[in-house]
């Protein structure tokens, strides 16, 4: 072998190790950071008490339009603590913590979303890249912004990133993560791409693994908490804290529908957004299209001749077929014309309030509009927070249309209308019987056919002089406010949680002790059968927690 050969082989062997050096570089730093992120996670907390500081709340959403997180801070104001919120500015605040000094919001940049419309392809290109840039903004705000806190709670969904970037930022600043598990983010991206789509496979990976451990898994139902107990195996304190309506939800008397109605003005939206004229009555002085008084300064009644008020809220998505109710709605359109023109029971007029914002708003209210009903008029509707729970307040029925993508979820809509005394008719999912109880504080159906005989039924030969006399509806209402409106938010919440937070290093320890053999509360039920469910649950080793 010739000079010349030899140093073109070492020049080969030089650059082979180069490369190989640089794997080993790499991979090195691979492992320390992995190695350092194992060491974050298993470091215990380093806080003593709560009290002295305060919570983080964190929703990657429109802060005003999430009432939970929103319920939850107001609780920690009331118990005296500081409150930082990280999340979207979209919707208006209540009057209260808007003004509240003791309370902070950090709003992040909103990243534009990829239309339903637009071909799926797009949104498997964009959702990495919008992931790493939402991820980015939260971690500089939950680390350099907020005030150390010493306890971080999460809203789960939306999952990515809001869960791995709380963990490294609870790790680093060594404190407490809170999870409040509303639902599964991947069954609400199964909903969209499908069960067996790569991404959804993924989204759930991700959801197990970053949701894996924390101080306290917060449920909204205990369906849910069995789910994360058994299936998930969350380890951390697992607890359900049902939704409550505060103290503001109450259902209106006479004078105040009245007073609610002459601000909302209803005759203007259905003038504006219904082919129907015929369907409005003469509104005169001093009455509105539910209520009238004698004089300006006498007490108010129904009008004989007003139709039946009939609430939904809905996101606006696919989550809700809207089309199920506007269904209903036509057979009961077409039943009540038949039975009126022939003479028999008198069916009343039905008006439906739509409240609520979404993508899908546009595209049913064009539906809507062309809509040729006699006796039935839609109206959407967008509400300050004053004035939403008033007009459930002043209603006839709710109705919800939430089917849950995951089934443990419970709809929130319904625990405002049961928080107005509001009896509802409710889409059947699996865990919906923690909350309605069919044939006791509502109805539930699982299709159009069904919702609309429950509509002729309940409004077939209706009072409509003194509505407080209809049997069922008042009776649903009864149980209503024996049962549900018992307990209210604040309450529940001292009653569910905040045992929990007062000494979250114990809570910490606990959690950690029992991870191998768990003993978690899963939380009181709302209806009557709980006691027979606790039997069972103690049988198989499950330590109930009772409220």
């Amino acid at each position: 072998m010739d000079m010349d050969d030899f140093a073109s082989l070492n020049r080969e062997t030089l650059k082979y190790d180069k490369s190989n050096s640089m794997a080993i570089i790499v991979g090195l730093a691979f492992m320390v950071i992995f190695r350092f992120v194992g060491y974050l996670a298993t470091r215990p907390p380093k806080v003593s008490a709560l009290g002295r500081s305060g919570f983080c709340f964190v929703v990657l959403g429109d802060v005003g339009h999430s009432p939970r997180m929103l319920l939850h801070a107001r609780s920690a104001l009331n118990a005296g603590w500081r409150v930082d919120v990280i999340g979207y500015k979209g919707s208006r605040l209540p009057e209260d913590l808007e003004n509240d000094p003791s309370i902070r919001f950090h709003y992040l940049s909103e990243l534009p979303r990829i239309p339903e419309s637009m071909p799926r392809i797009l949104y498997y290109l964009y959702a990495p890249i919008k992931a790493v840039l939402l991820a980015s903004q939260l971690f500089i705000v939950a680390m350099f912004h907020v005030a150390a806190p010493e306890v971080y709670m999460v809203q789960n969904p939306p999952s990515i990133p809001t869960l791995h970037v709380m963990q490294i930022v609870n790790w680093l600043k060594q404190r407490h993560l809170i999870i409040d598990w509303h639902n599964y983010g991947y069954s609400m991206v199964a909903k969209r791409l499908g069960e067996k789509s790569i991404f959804t496979r993924l989204v759930e990976r991700y959801e197990r693994i970053w949701g894996y451990k924390a101080t306290v898994h917060i449920c909204v139902s205990r369906t849910m908490a069995r789910d994360l107990l058994y299936k998930l195996e969350k380890r951390g304190k697992i607890v359900t804290v049902y939704d409550r309506a505060p103290e503001s939800f109450h259902q209106l008397d006479v004078d105040e529908i009245h007073e609610l109605h002459s601000e909302l003005k209803l005759e203007k939206l259905i003038q504006e957004q219904s082919l129907n004229r015929s369907f409005l009555n003469t509104i005169s002085a001093n009455q509105t299209l539910l209520t009238e008084k004698k004089t300006a300064t006498g007490p108010a009644t129904f009008r004989a001749d007003r139709p039946i008020l009939i609430v939904s809220s809905t996101s606006w998505t696919a989550d809700e077929d809207f089309q199920l109710l506007l269904d209903a709605a036509k057979g009961y359109d077409d039943v009540s014309k038949t039975e009126n023109s022939a003479g028999n029971d008198k069916f009343p007029k039905l008006l439906f309030v739509i409240t609520g914002k979404g993508p899908l708003k546009q595209y049913y209210e064009e539906i809507i509009s062309k809509m040729a009903l006699e006796n039935v008029v839609f109206v959407t509707a967008w509400l300050s927070p004053e004035d939403y729970p008033r007009l459930l307040g002043s209603a006839d029925l709710g109705v919800s249309l939430h089917t849950s993508t995951s089934g443990v979820d419970l709809p929130m809509k319904v625990v405002d209308m049961f928080g107005c005394g509001l009896p509802v008719c409710a889409f059947k999912y699996p865990a919906l019987s923690e909350l309605v109880v069919a044939k006791s504080n509502g109805l539930v159906f699982e299709n159009a056919g069904e919702l609309k005989s429950q509509f002729v039924h309940l409004f077939r030969g209706f009072p409509l002089g003194q509505p407080e006399t209809h049997a069922q509806l008042q009776g649903m209402r009864d149980v209503i406010k024996k049962g549900f409106q018992t307990t209210r938010w604040e309450q529940n919440w001292n009653t569910t949680l905040l045992p929990y937070l007062r000494n979250l290093d114990k809570t910490w320890s606990d959690s950690q002790m029992y991870a191998e053999n768990p003993v978690y509360g899963l939380g009181p039920r709302y209806d009557d059968n709980a006691e027979e469910e606790e039997e069972e649950e103690e049988e198989e080793g499950v330590e109930e927690t009772e409220e």
